[in-house]
C-alpha cells in the first residue's frame, strides 16, 4: 500500500521542527532560504505555511526594519510533540 503525504502538513512540521530547536527567533530569510536551498518546496509554499501556522496560533512573529522573525508558542511546541 502507498502512503500519501500531506505535504502541506509536512511544511508545517519541518518549519514548528526548526523554530523548536533554537534558542532564538528566526527570520522569514532564514526560515524561507533554508527551505529553497534544499528543494523542498516554493517560496510561495513557505509563506502560505507561515501564514497558516500564525493563523493556528502554532508560531508568533515580530516586525522591526521590514524583517519579521517568528517564534514558537507554546501551543506550537506541544502540537510539535504529538
Amino acid at each position: 500500500m502507498i502512503a500519501l503525504v500531506d505535504f502541506q502538513t509536512m511544511y508545517r512540521v519541518m518549519i514548528l521542527f526548526m523554530l523548536d530547536r533554537v534558542k532564538y527567533p528566526l527570520t522569514n530569510t532564514q526560515i524561507t532560504n533554508f527551505v529553497l536551498d534544499r528543494d523542498y518546496t516554493d517560496y510561495f509554499n513557505v509563506q502560505r505555511t507561515l501564514s497558516d501556522l500564525l493563523s493556528s496560533e502554532l508560531i508568533t512573529a515580530e516586525s522591526t526594519h521590514n524583517n519579521t522573525r517568528y517564534r514558537i508558542t507554546e501551543t506550537g511546541k506541544q502540537t510539535l510533540h504529538y
